[in-house]
C-alpha cells in the first residue's frame, strides 16, 4: 500500500474507531419484564418505580408525600419477605441544613459475619420534582437486585440502605453512619443520577481500590481514573462522601445526561432512560455478584489506574506502575533515536517538538473563535442547552480540523520518524507529570505511548498507539461537556491534544494533499453543525429553563413581592409579565440580585422563635428557644450576623458557626427541613444583640403570582415555587 493510500486508511480508521467508541459508550437496550430472573430487567424495575412514587408528587424530605413513599417501600420490603428496619433521627449537615429522617434498612445474613456488601441509594427527592432518576431509579434498582441477589448463596452480609434526606445534605446518611450497623459494613455501592439519560459511569472510588476495581471489571459500566480527580475537585457530595468520611470503602454509580432536566419536574418516569437504568443495574448486579462470592477485600494498598477501552474491557493497571511504564517508553524512545540519529536533524526534532503545541494552540482558538462568533450573531448558548450535541460536534470538528491544518507544514517537513519520537516523548514526559499532579489521568497518556515506545521508528506501532489513543480519548469530550458544561477551550484542548496522536502517521510527501481534504471536510461540519445550534431555540419542553417563583412578604414592613428565581436569566415571557423593580438583592437567602414586584399581603402567617426562661446555671447571653413554622412548610431558616454567636445548638445537635453556610451581607444560614409541629429547640450563646431574621417557605404559589407568564419551557427548580415570610428576631433584647 503506498503511503498516501496508507494515510487515508489510517485516518478513516482513527474516525471509524472515534464513532465505534462513542457508539459503545451508549446505555443498552433495556431488558424486558419476561427477562431471565438472574438477570437484572429495567423494566422490572421500572415497575417497582411506578408503584414507588405513586402519583409522581415531588416527596422531599419530612414532607407527607415522603412519608407515603416510604410506606410503600416498606411495605414492598416485607412482601419480599424481608424485614426492613426504620432508623428515626435528627441529623445535621456541617453547612447548617438539619431535617428529622427515616432511614430503612435491610440486613440479610451470609455465610460469615460482617463486613457486610451495602448497596445504598435515597428515596427522598427536591421539592421541584419527583425524582425519577434522582434517585428513583437508585432504588427501583435496589428493590430488582434484591430479588435477583435474595435466594442466591452469598458469603458475606448484605445490606440494603435507602436513606432520607440526601437532597437536604445527606443528611439520612450522617444519621445512618451513627448506626451500629454502619460499622460492619465492609464496602458501599451507591447508586445516583444527576440526569435523567445517559451511559451509566462509575464514577468514583475510595483510596486503596485496587481490589475494588478487580471486582467491577467488566462489570458494563464505563470508567475512568479521571472522573474522580475531576469530581473531588467539584463542590458534589454523594451519600458515598459521608461514609468515606468514616472511614469505609467503596463505589458510587451514576448517569448524567439530560442534565437541565436535573431537579425540575422533568425528572419524571416519562423521561427516565431505561437503557441507563439497565446499564447501570447490570453494572451493580456483576459488581455485587464478585464481591460477594468471597469475602469482602479490606482497603488495598494502592489505587489502580483504568479507562474503558470500546465497552470491550476494562484496561487498568497499579498506579505505582506509572512511573516505571513511563521511564521503560522514554529508554525505549532515546534508544530509537540513538540508533536512527543519522536519520535526524535538529532542524527536524524542533519541527516535531512544535508541531503538538500549534496544533492544539489552533484547535483551542478554532472552537473558541466559532462559538463565539455563532453566539455573537445569535445569542450565548450557556453550559447546556437543548442543542448542546451539535455544538460539541461542531466544536470537535473545528478543532480537528484547524489542529490538522496548523501542524501539516510542520509535520510534512520534520518527517515520520522525527515525528513519532517527539510526540510520543512528549505524551510519555506529559503522562509521567500528571501522574504527580492528577495521577487517575496518567493511563490516558502512557497506554498508547507505551504502545508507541514498543517500535517508534516502526510504521505500525505509531499507528496503533494512534489508535488506542483514539479509542481512550474520543469519548472524554463529550464526557467532559456532560459533566461540566459546553466549553470550547475544552473541548479545543481535549480533541487538539488527541490530535497530536495522529501526526506520526500524517507526514504528507511534496505535493501531497490527503490532509486539505479531511481538514476541509471537518470544516465543513464545523460551521454547519454550530450554525444549527446557534440558531436552535435554547430550550424547549424536554430541555428546560429553569426558574422559580417566590411569594415572599416581609412581616415586619408589612410588604409582600413576587420574585424570580433564575440562575440562567428570566424568561422572556415572565419578564414581561409584570413591570418589574431594578434587580437587587431581596432573598434574605441570597445575595443575587433577583427582578422583583409588588405583590399583595398573604396576611400575616410565618415563622416564630419562642424565647424560653433562662434555666439556672445557664451562662450570661445563652438563649434557648424553639423554632416554629407554618403547618406544610418546607423548611425554616435562621439567618444570623456574622460573629453574634460564639456556639450554636439545633435539634441537640452542635453547629461549628464557622462552616455554616454564608448568606448574604456577612450572615450565616441555619436550614430545618419540615419543621415538626412541636419546633426544633436552637440553643445560642450569643455574642452580639443583633437581629437574626427568621423564614419560613411553603411550597405552592401566591394567588395573583404571574405562573401563567411562564413559558412551557420554563420549570420550577430544586425545591420550585414558594411562598416565603420573613420577620426580625433579636434573642438578648427579648430576654
Amino acid at each position: 500500500m503506498s503511503p498516501r493510500r496508507l494515510r487515508h486508511v489510517v485516518l478513516a480508521a482513527c474516525l471509524g474507531v472515534a464513532t465505534l467508541a462513542l457508539v459503545r459508550s451508549q446505555p443498552p437496550a433495556p431488558a424486558g419484564p419476561d427477562a431471565p430472573r438472574e438477570t437484572f430487567s429495567a423494566a422490572r424495575a421500572r415497575d417497582e418505580l411506578v408503584q414507588l412514587l405513586g402519583d409522581e408528587r415531588p416527596h422531599p424530605v419530612a414532607s407527607a408525600a415522603n412519608k407515603a413513599v416510604r410506606a410503600r417501600l416498606v411495605a414492598r420490603l416485607r412482601a419480599l419477605g424481608t424485614e426492613p428496619e426504620e432508623q428515626h433521627g435528627f441529623a445535621c449537615s456541617s453547612g447548617g441544613n438539619c431535617a428529622p429522617v427515616t432511614n430503612v434498612l435491610v440486613w440479610l445474613p451470609g455465610q460469615v459475619a460482617g463486613p457486610a456488601l451495602a448497596i445504598t441509594s435515597h428515596y427522598d427527592s427536591v421539592g421541584a420534582g419527583p425524582g425519577a432518576a434522582d434517585d428513583g431509579h437508585g432504588v427501583a434498582t435496589a428493590l430488582e437486585l434484591l430479588q435477583i441477589l435474595l435466594p442466591l448463596p452469598r458469603r458475606p452480609p448484605l445490606a440494603l440502605v435507602f436513606t432520607d434526606g440526601e437532597e437536604a445534605g445527606l443528611l439520612g446518611m450522617r444519621a445512618f453512619a451513627e448506626h451500629p450497623r454502619a460499622r460492619e459494613i465492609g464496602v458501599v455501592l451507591n447508586l445516583e443520577a444527576r440526569g435523567t439519560t445517559g451511559a451509566s459511569s462509575m464514577f468514583e472510588t475510595s483510596d486503596g481500590n485496587s481490589a475494588l476495581i478487580a471486582a467491577f471489571a467488566g462489570a458494563g459500566a464505563s470508567a475512568l481514573s479521571l472522573s474522580y480527580e475531576i469530581y473531588r475537585r467539584l463542590p458534589n457530595d454523594t451519600d458515598l462522601t459521608v461514609l468515606k468520611e468514616h472511614g469505609l470503602q467503596g463505589m458510587n454509580f451514576a448517569f448524567i445526561g439530560g442534565v437541565l432536566r436535573y431537579h425540575t419536574p422533568r425528572d419524571d418516569l416519562a423521561h427516565l432512560d431505561l437503557g441507563s437504568v439497565q446499564q447501570q443495574g447490570d453494572a451493580v448486579l456483576a459488581t455485587a455478584r464478585n464481591l460477594l462470592a468471597a469475602d469482602l477485600p479490606p482497603p488495598a494498598s494502592h489505587n489502580a489506574h483504568y479507562v474503558d477501552l470500546l465497552g470491550l474491557v476494562l484496561l487498568r493497571w497499579p498506579a505505582w506502575l506509572d512511573v516505571p511504564l513511563a521511564a521503560a517508553a522514554l529508554l525505549a524512545l532515546l534508544v530509537a533515536a540513538i540508533l536512527r540519529r543519522r536519520e535526524l536533524s535538529v532542524r527536524a526534532v524542533l519541527l516535531a517538538l512544535a508541531a503538538p503545541f500549534v496544533a492544539v494552540l489552533a484547535a483551542v482558538a478554532a472552537a473558541t473563535i466559532l462559538l463565539f462568533s455563532a453566539e455573537a450573531l445569535t445569542r450565548p448558548l450557556g453550559p447546556w442547552c437543548a442543542s448542546t450535541s451539535t455544538a460539541l460536534l461542531g466544536l470537535a470538528a473545528a478543532a480537528l480540523a484547524a489542529a490538522l491544518a496548523a501542524a501539516r507544514p510542520l509535520v510534512r517537513r520534520a518527517g515520520p520518524l522525527a515525528q513519532s519520537l517527539v510526540t510520543w516523548s512528549l505524551w510519555t514526559g506529559l503522562g509521567l507529570l500528571v501522574a504527580t499532579q492528577i495521577p487517575g489521568a496518567a493511563i490516558l497518556l502512557l497506554a498508547p505511548a507505551v504502545l508507541a515506545a514498543l517500535a517508534p521508528a516502526s510504521r505500525l506501532a505509531p499507528i496503533a498507539a494512534a489508535l488506542l489513543a483514539v479509542a481512550v480519548w474520543a469519548p472524554l469530550a463529550p464526557a467532559l461537556v456532560e459533566a461540566l458544561g459546553l466549553s470550547a477551550p475544552l473541548v479545543g484542548a481535549t480533541v487538539g491534544w488527541l490530535c497530536t496522536a495522529l501526526l506520526p502517521t500524517c507526514a504528507e510527501e511534496p505535493g501531497e494533499k490527503t490532509l486539505s481534504l479531511w481538514t476541509w471536510s471537518f470544516a465543513l461540519v464545523a460551521i454547519l453543525a454550530v450554525g444549527l445550534a446557534a440558531v436552535a431555540p435554547r430550550h424547549d419542553v424536554d430541555h428546560p429553563a429553569k426558574a422559580n417563583l417566590v411569594h415572599l412578604t416581609d412581616l415586619d414592613a408589612g410588604r409582600a413581592w413576587h420574585v424570580v428565581e433564575a440562575p440562567g436569566g428570566v424568561p422572556e415571557p415572565l419578564a414581561a409579565a409584570l413591570a418589574w423593580d431594578e434587580p437587587r438583592p431581596l432573598l434574605p437567602w441570597s445575595s443575587r440580585a433577583v427582578p422583583s414586584a409588588p405583590a399583595a399581603l398573604l396576611g400575616d402567617a410565618g415563622p416564630r422563635l419562642e424565647l424560653r426562661a433562662p434555666a439556672e446555671g445557664d451562662p450570661a447571653g445563652r438563649a434557648t428557644m424553639t423554632l416554629r413554622a407554618r403547618p406544610g412548610a418546607l423548611a425554616s431558616m435562621l439567618v444570623i450576623p456574622g460573629g453574634a454567636v460564639a456556639t450554636l445548638r439545633v435539634g441537640g445537635r452542635v453547629l461549628d458557626v464557622t462552616a455554616l453556610r454564608p448568606g448574604p451581607s456577612d450572615t450565616r444560614i441555619v436550614t430545618v427541613f419540615g419543621c415538626p409541629a412541636e419546633g426544633v429547640e436552637v440553643v445560642a450563646d450569643i455574642t452580639t444583640a443583633a437581629p437574626w431574621t427568621i423564614v419560613d417557605l411553603a411550597p405552592g404559589l401566591a394567588p395573583d403570582a404571574p405562573a401563567s407568564a411562564r413559558p412551557e419551557w420554563a420549570v420550577p427548580y430544586q425545591w420550585a415555587d414558594l411562598i416565603a415570610a420573613r420577620r426580625s428576631f433579636t434573642p438578648l433584647a427579648a430576654q
